[in-house]
């Protein structure tokens, strides 16, 4: 769930980012795109973690691997974008990492195995 709200989330930032249309002033920094530009990226992003989430949710074997990629994928654009919105680029880094650490721990594919008698008891 928590990879759908990221998406959605990515989704509304890289709107307000388009709407704006403006160059964020950061000088000397690496990564430096215009405004629009990072707002497609986190549209697109965000588009991508929404349908992944969708599929979690509709228990696709796929989407698991999926998540993990596009959460480190999520993650690195987030970094890139930390001098233009620190405090919600550090949000979504945070999540991102937590959203990677759940879908790399999946306990119920372990717990399903469990009851159904082919996984070892402990």
């Amino acid at each position: 769930m928590l990879l759908l709200v990221i998406g959605v989330t990515d989704i509304l930032q890289g709107i307000a980012a388009i709407r704006r249309n403006a160059f964020l002033n950061t000088a000397g920094y690496t990564y430096s795109f215009n405004l629009t530009s990072w707002g497609w990226i986190h549209l697109a992003i965000g588009v991508l973690l929404a349908l992944v989430g969708m599929a979690l949710l509709a228990r696709a074997r796929w989407a698991r691997y999926a998540g993990i990629g596009l959460a480190a994928l999520n993650m690195i654009a987030q970094f890139m974008y930390l001098p233009h919105q620190p405090v919600w680029a550090v949000v979504g880094m945070a999540l991102s990492a937590f959203i990677i650490w759940a879908l790399a721990n999946d306990r119920g594919a372990l717990d399903a195995g469990a009851r159904s008698g082919s996984g070892a008891r402990t």
